[in-house]
């Protein structure tokens, strides 16, 4: 399990160590394929504006995401309420039971009918451009958000007890 690890370094600053992890399952002509990979420990310390709200923090996000795909000329992914409404679910758990896990993709493959799915999540105090950032950096979390076959995101994004963003981003295609 993936977590934040908060401690006052040598000089009294508080360093947050974020760590990042992705999940995805392809489902191919009754064929099941998944991983999960973690990434290695990241500090950062670029705090996001407390006064954003998650639908601005959300929306920064797939921005974001779709910056890093048109450089690379990839599509555009748009948002799909089936997708949205699964990521709400369940960074919507995660956040209020203090957990950082994936869910299984079968939800968002059943549910929204979808050929393919992926997840990539984060926690941390940080701008969605930083988020967006690490996960390129990771080799995991970049073939999801750089997938050809996703065509459709749901970003979800909510402040925890501690006042760390937990976002969970679904990517799937019809």
């Amino acid at each position: 399990m993936s977590r934040i690890d908060s401690s006052l370094g040598a000089h009294g600053v508080l360093n947050r160590t974020l760590i990042l992890v992705l999940s995805s399952l392809l489902l191919t002509a009754g064929l099941a394929m998944s991983s999960t990979v973690s990434a290695s420990a990241v500090t950062a310390s670029n705090a996001s504006s407390p006064a954003m709200s998650p639908g601005d923090y959300e929306n920064r996000v797939q921005h974001w995401v779709n910056v890093m795909r048109k450089q690379r000329d990839l599509p555009r992914l748009r948002l799909a309420s089936c997708t949205d409404r699964v990521a709400e679910d369940w960074n919507n758990h995660l956040a209020t039971n203090g957990l950082f896990y994936h869910q299984s993709m079968e939800e968002i493959l059943y549910r929204c009918n979808a050929q393919y799915a992926g997840e990539t999540l984060g926690r941390g105090a940080i701008t969605p451009r930083v988020l967006v950032r690490l996960w390129m950096e990771s080799d995991g979390h970049r073939v999801v958000l750089l997938s050809p076959k996703a065509r459709r995101i749901g970003v979800a994004a909510q402040p925890d007890a501690y006042g760390r963003w937990v976002t969970t981003a679904n990517f799937m295609r019809f």
